[in-house]
């Protein structure tokens, strides 16, 4: 199972000051939970945005989308580096 959340926690000082968002993830396997933080920078959630935009999805699903295709092509280490 793989679960996206974005971060909206960031106070706004902190939020100007910092070009960058922080996605978690959640990756459950046998029972083991494991949350990877995954910061981006604004001009790839500008990307992103725009690609969620196209296939009619937010950034969060686009996100688990692309993990689950990489999980299924035995990619995921490379994604989560």
């Amino acid at each position: 199972m793989v679960r996206v959340q974005e971060q909206k926690d960031v106070s706004q000082p902190v939020a100007r000051a910092t070009p960058f968002a922080n996605f978690a993830i959640m990756m459950r396997h046998k029972g083991e939970e494991k949350v990877t933080d995954l910061p981006l920078p604004s001009s790839a959630i500008e990307a992103l945005a725009l690609e969620a935009m196209s296939r009619d999805l937010d950034i969060g699903g686009l996100i688990g989308q692309v993990l689950v295709a990489a999980i299924n092509k035995d990619m995921i280490q490379e994604v989560l580096r």
